[in-house]
């Protein structure tokens, strides 16, 4: 006869998806039958930190008794706090088993979260941090914790929804001379032996505000937010979405600013995305959030990279932070990146991590643009042409730009002609006299007529025919300098603390790379440099004003055609 913790067993093994499990998971009603599937288990976790009834079924205190992962356990036991019932030793017999979270989805009684650290002094910053939300101040002075910035950070934001115990918690931390890392919501970790002194305000916290967006489960459910403090990853019925913050003018400020060592916001998106694409390393590797990625990170990294050799040794020197933000959009988009770098250096006139490694650099990370934002030397773009040939394109349209005639004969007499075209087995490969992707950039550059005449003559010596841009290669026809990061002729009234200011993600064709949409900075630097009562006038006027070149405002956009650049 199978005995209950042999069949809970058994459906532990089980990793079948079925919608079933997990809405009666997530109301309370039942254990799933698959516990193996990685989604009911989070329902499951969900269910018991919402239902006190269903954390005290019997079901769930045989699974929570079995050997294994505590996840359940911690549930079980941030719901009987949360519902003013202590934990038996048995249920909380050591660290594993504490809970994480123990004041959402609800806060308990000041006193229950008392006799908490009396019966479990290690609960303490937990509850320090249960203070914080509710205004226990009383509660947090007895418990006499060290200064910890994501107390600080949940009784300041609690404190600003008219919460004045919170932020008498907010003001005494913040009174301390020095203050430290205790909790740390990106690994769910309390540091009591050896916490880090001297720690700041970052907006690392995951305060209640970002708890109450949920996202509706369904089969590849997986992570989907910064923080999972209630290790359920706001699973749920349905999805419940948190409005895109509006920036105050306090908050846009520190766009334009060194910044505090105290972050006076919890809300950083903006500013992280701002540092890459402005390729400032030192305000990146502050602001970035260690396991997560801004959605458009990866977009606004591969523009800071061409812009900052800084960005470029950094992320060398970093390589799971390169995987880690390329995975957040495609993993196979962290050869983006590298094209990058590799640019970076070359622009900088070093090849030697282009041409020296081993193993050889593979064509797909070649880089395209190679000459913006900096010229390199016409002896390196020579260089690179004899070494790499499927490069001969972009070296020429460097040697073009900076007007090197020198440089554009040599590479244009190399035998073996091939333009970056030729990589595709399917497509034959084009001379680089007959490709009119040359013509393009002849045609943008100071000495136009004498490289159109050349490419001419040589079309004309070999018998060639000038043929049509091929698709695949229109987005390499753009000119940098007035294409790529240009000024904006919109002001918006806020600036929102999302992607969408600086990238339109949903554009597959961007300036540096085909697949990734380009990041525009020219609308956030437009917003900063305008004074507050421009700003108060686009608020007036719906939301955002179109500025032309007699500089007078309209205030319907739509009504006049934007200019190249312009933000819509």
């Amino acid at each position: 006869m199978t005995t209950a913790s042999e069949g809970l067993s058994r459906r532990l093994r089980q990793t079948d998806f079925s919608e079933a499990d997990c809405l009666s998971a997530l109301r309370g009603e039942a254990l799933p039958e698959n516990l193996g599937n990685d989604v009911a288990r989070l329902c499951l976790v969900a269910g018991i930190r919402q239902h006190l009834a269903f954390a005290k079924h019997s079901d769930v205190e045989e699974l929570c008794a079995l050997a294994g992962p505590m996840t359940f356990s911690r549930a079980r036991n941030a719901r009987l706090i949360m519902s003013n019932e202590i934990p038996t030793p048995e249920q909380m017999d050591g660290a594993s088993s504490y809970p994480y979270c123990v004041w959402y989805p609800d806060l308990a009684h000041e006193d229950t979260y008392r006799k908490l650290v009396a019966a479990f002094p290690d609960m303490r910053y937990q509850v320090g941090r249960a203070c914080a939300v509710a205004g226990y101040v009383d509660l947090y002075l007895e418990l006499d914790l060290l200064p910890d910035v994501s107390i600080a950070e949940e009784a300041r934001e609690a404190g600003r929804a008219s919460c004045q115990g919170s932020l008498h918690i907010f003001n005494h931390i913040m009174a301390t001379p020095v203050r430290y890392s205790v909790m740390n919501d990106y690994e769910l970790t309390v540091e009591l032996q050896t916490p880090k002194p001297g720690a700041f305000l970052n907006a690392d916290t995951a305060v209640c505000a970002r708890l109450e967006g949920r996202k509706a489960f369904n089969k590849a459910f997986g992570p989907w937010r910064y923080f999972n403090i209630t290790e359920d990853w706001g699973i749920a019925e349905t999805s419940t979405k948190i409005e895109t913050v509006m920036l105050s003018d306090d908050e846009s400020a520190i766009l334009g600013v060194p910044l505090p060592f105290d972050l006076p916001t919890i809300h950083k998106d903006l500013l992280v995305l701002a540092a890459a694409a402005e390729g400032n390393v030192d305000r990146y590797v502050r602001l970035r959030r260690p396991h997560g990625s801004v959605a458009g990170e990866l977009h606004c990294l591969v523009s800071g990279i061409y812009k900052s050799t800084a960005m470029a040794l950094w992320l060398e020197c970093n390589p799971d932070v390169m995987r880690m933000v390329a995975a957040a959009w495609d993993e196979d988009e962290i050869s983006a990146l590298r094209r990058a770098i590799y640019a970076r250096h070359v622009m900088n006139n070093d090849t030697s991590r282009l041409l020296k490694t081993d193993p050889r650099v593979p064509d797909e990370e070649l880089p395209y643009w190679i000459w913006y934002p900096t010229l390199p030397s016409p002896y390196t773009l020579v260089k690179i042409a004899e070494a790499r040939p499927a490069m001969r394109q972009q070296c020429v349209r460097a040697c073009m730009a900076g007007g090197h005639r020198w440089a554009y004969n040599r590479i244009m007499n190399m035998p073996g002609q091939l333009s970056a075209s030729g990589n595709n087995d399917e497509e034959p490969p084009i001379p680089l006299a007959a490709d009119p992707v040359m013509i393009y950039q002849a045609k943008l550059s100071l000495g136009r007529d004498f490289y159109l005449q050349d490419m001419k003559r040589r079309r004309e010596e070999a018998g060639l025919e000038l043929g049509r841009i091929r698709h695949a290669e229109k987005w390499k026809c753009r000119n940098p300098w007035t294409d790529q990061d240009a000024s904006s002729t919109v002001l918006q009234g806020f600036l929102r603390d999302s992607s969408s200011e600086i990238a339109a993600l949903d554009q597959f064709r961007g300036f540096f790379e085909e697949t990734l949409a380009s990041a525009e900075m020219g609308g956030i630097r437009f917003y900063l440099s305008s004074p507050l009562e421009m700003r108060e006038q686009a608020r007036a006027s719906g939301g955002s004003l179109v500025v032309q070149d007699n500089v007078d405002f309209v205030t319907n956009p739509e009504a006049l055609p934007l200019e190249s650049g312009s933000r819509d």
